[in-house]
């Protein structure tokens, strides 16, 4: 039987379209609901084989990206280096898959989106990206071990961060040991981090759990966060941070579970952080004003603090008004107007701890329209606080500013120094054992304190 070249080259061709086509339909599959799937497998992923896959990653990204599709992550190790994830997409990380990041710092390019001085080397990151959604019970793991011990600038900051971004939802997937800053959001509106966990070592440098930076509208719920930094960190350049709600968390922190700063240009307002257990924390929630911003009408309800740690010195509460430079070489050479701190309220905290609360304002610009209520402090192994005196800078290399107020020396359980304006209702205090007591109240330089319902 003789078949003529034309018909040759159309079985050729055909077979090349059908061979085509399979690999297509291999590559984005319609899940059942209709929508489109690109699983990382697909586009030449392979688990567990040691073998960078990053390319295969952002292929399927890519792929998906904008066009409403989820790209799937099966069980399984895939080593990578930075991932840029896209709008309307959905990242699903299976039950047990590992994204883990390369050892080479070279993988991670500088992105100038989220650090115009090109410190920020990101894992995986969002830049400008609307209605995106992370969720799955699968991990990110930044590799820390390979990093810690190294300059800032050689580590990998932040495992996963959304910068400029809007209508973000992250749920239930774990990010752990990155060598810097574990979670970010940057710049961003209407954001929801549900059920996440944020693991490093108490001994990790650097490893806060979730820095919220300039944004408006975050809720953070359900989260569990061990780490050997700070825990939840509010920091706040250019914009205020408006309308951030905390609830139903769990945190433990080498430093301070919840801390407000120490970038405080802009402020934080109408916001509210209840529900929370903190547990072997240097502070459980600590504000820090140093850069001339606002703290404004901020609830802080139903929370549970017991400090603990390797510091000498424990604040189940701190608040500091002070003006500081940026560097030890500006330090005392600038000259900006205070922050203000108005309007905060402690409701509900139950406290187990050796050290103390300490709210300082500044005498130029004293704290006003603070309310504790509903306090119950029971002190154990009391610390000497004359004795560890020298309030904390919120940065290791910050010195004391010359003419700023220290009440950390202060020796009382409550010490409330430049408050103008305080209610006091409902505040137990007692002493575990006669060793542990020292004066109830202090209240240096401040005016207008009403204390009816305070426990002497």
């Amino acid at each position: 039987m003789t078949i003529s070249n034309g018909l040759i080259m159309l079985m050729i061709h055909t077979s090349l379209a059908s061979a085509a086509a399979g690999q297509v339909a291999s590559v984005e599959k319609t899940s059942p609901a209709g929508g489109l799937t690109c699983d990382v497998s697909s586009f030449g992923a392979v688990p567990d084989d040691e073998r960078a896959d990053t390319r295969a990653f952002q292929s399927a990204i890519d792929a998906c990206g904008d066009r409403g599709g989820v790209v799937y992550v099966p069980s399984g190790r895939f080593d990578l280096g930075q991932v840029n994830l896209r709008s309307r997409m959905h990242l699903h990380l299976a039950a047990g898959s590992l994204l883990k990041a390369s050892g080479k710092l070279s993988d991670f390019p500088v992105n100038t989106a989220i650090d115009e001085a090109g410190r920020h080397r990101p894992f995986i990151v969002g830049v400008g990206v609307r209605d995106l959604s992370i969720s799955g019970l699968g991990a990110i793991d930044g590799s820390g071990p390979q990093y810690w011990g190294k300059e800032d600038v050689d580590r990998i900051r932040f495992g996963l961060i959304v910068q400029g971004c809007s209508n973000v939802k992250v749920r239930d997937i774990t990010i752990r040991d990155t060598p810097m800053f574990l979670m970010g959001v940057m710049d961003c509106d209407n954001v929801v981090v549900d059920g996440v966990t944020l693991t490093a070592p108490a001994d990790s440098p650097n490893t806060d759990g979730l820095q919220i930076i300039d944004s408006h509208d975050v809720r953070i719920s359900n989260c569990l966060i061990s780490v050997g930094d700070d825990g939840i960190v509010p920091k706040m350049r250019k914009r205020m941070i408006e309308r951030l709600q905390v609830n139903n968390c769990r945190i433990t922190s080498d430093d301070g579970a919840i801390k407000f700063g120490t970038r405080s240009s802009s402020g934080m307002r109408d916001s509210l952080f209840s529900n929370l257990t903190i547990t072997d924390s240097r502070y459980g929630i600590a504000m820090f004003m140093i850069h001339g911003g606002v703290y404004e009408n901020i609830r802080f309800s139903n929370i549970r603090i017991a400090t603990g740690g390797r510091h000498s010195r424990h604040y189940p509460i701190f608040i500091d008004v002070e003006d500081r430079a940026d560097s030890v070489a500006e330090q005392g050479s600038q000259n900006r107007p205070l922050g203000r701190v108005n309007g905060i309220t402690f409701d509900g905290i139950d406290i187990t701890t050796a050290g103390n609360i300490m709210i300082g304002g500044h005498p130029k610009s004293p704290i006003t329209d603070l309310t504790l209520s509903d306090i119950r402090m029971r002190v154990s192994n009391a610390q000497d606080l004359p004795k560890l005196k020298g309030k904390p800078m919120g940065n290791r290399t910050f010195k004391p500013v010359p003419g700023s107020p220290d009440y950390s020396g202060v020796n009382a359980h409550i010490v409330l120094g430049s408050v103008s304006g305080a209610n006091l209702d409902n505040v137990d205090v007692r002493a575990v054992t006669p060793t542990d007591a020292r004066p109830t109240l202090a209240t240096p330089g401040s005016t207008a304190i009403a204390a009816p319902g305070l426990s002497r």
